[in-house]
C-alpha cells in the first residue's frame, strides 16, 4: 500500500513539474519563436522631411520581435538619425530603418538621384512581397500575364524604391483582367530614368521582386 501511494505521489510531482515548465516555455517570447531583437515602431503617419531628432517616445515606441524579421539597418535608438531627416512619408506600423532618413530632405520629401525622376505606381500587398519592399530597396518589375496560357513579362530588370505611400482601395486585377475595386493597393515610388519610365507608365497588374541588398 505504501509502495502503491509513493508511486501515485511520484506520478503527481512530475504532471506538476511538467506543467510549470510548459508554462515558463509558453510566456517566453524567445522560447516560442527563437531570438526577439528590440526595434523602434512607428505608432502613427509622419509627413516626409520629418527630423530623426523630433521623434518622441509617443511617435516611436520599442518592441521585440523575432530577430530574423529584423532589418539590417533597423533603428534602435532614435540617436541615430538625429540629424537626418525622412525622405518619405513614414506610416503606422513599420520599423524604423535608416534607409528611411538622409541628410537633407530632397525635392518635395524625395531623394532623387541624378539623371532620374521619380514615378509612383500602384501595387498591391502580394505584389511587393508581403510589405518587405521598402524604401531603398532593389526589385524587378513584372507585369503579370492577363488571361491564361499567356507568360508575364519582365519590365524592369533592377529598379530602385525611393518611397511607399499609403495602402488603398484601388481597383487593381487580382490575378484576373477584371478589375476588383476592393483590392488593396499600395503607392510605390520609384527613380528611373526617363527611358526606363516609359516602360512602365501605364501598365498594369504589376509585381514586384526583392533583389538582395
Amino acid at each position: 500500500m505504501a509502495r502503491k501511494l509513493l508511486l501515485i505521489f511520484a506520478s503527481l510531482t512530475l504532471v506538476i513539474a511538467g506543467g510549470a515548465l510548459y508554462l515558463a516555455l509558453s510566456k517566453s517570447p524567445a522560447t516560442a519563436s527563437g531570438a526577439t531583437r528590440s526595434v523602434l515602431v512607428i505608432t502613427g503617419d509622419l509627413p516626409p522631411g520629418t527630423p530623426g531628432a523630433n521623434l518622441t517616445e509617443a511617435q516611436v515606441q520599442p518592441v521585440d520581435v523575432s530577430a530574423n524579421l529584423v532589418p539590417a539597418d533597423a533603428v534602435t535608438n532614435v540617436g541615430q538619425i538625429a540629424t537626418l531627416k525622412s525622405i518619405g512619408p513614414l506610416f503606422r506600423g513599420q520599423i524604423l530603418m535608416g534607409r528611411m532618413f538622409a541628410p537633407t530632405s530632397a525635392t518635395g520629401g524625395l531623394p532623387i538621384p541624378q539623371g532620374t525622376n521619380a514615378i509612383t505606381l500602384q501595387i498591391t500587398d502580394s505584389g511587393r512581397v508581403a510589405g518587405f519592399v521598402q524604401p531603398g530597396s532593389n526589385v524587378v518589375i513584372y507585369e503579370r500575364a492577363q488571361g491564361t496560357g499567356n507568360p508575364g513579362v519582365v519590365v524592369l530588370q533592377s529598379a530602385q524604391v525611393i518611397a511607399i505611400g499609403p495602402t488603398t482601395s484601388g481597383g487593381q486585377p487580382t490575378g484576373g483582367a477584371v478589375p476588383n475595386a476592393n483590392a488593396a493597393v499600395t503607392l510605390v515610388t520609384f527613380a528611373l530614368s526617363p527611358k526606363d519610365s516609359v516602360k512602365v507608365v501605364g501598365r498594369e497588374d504589376l509585381y514586384l521582386g526583392l533583389l538582395p541588398s
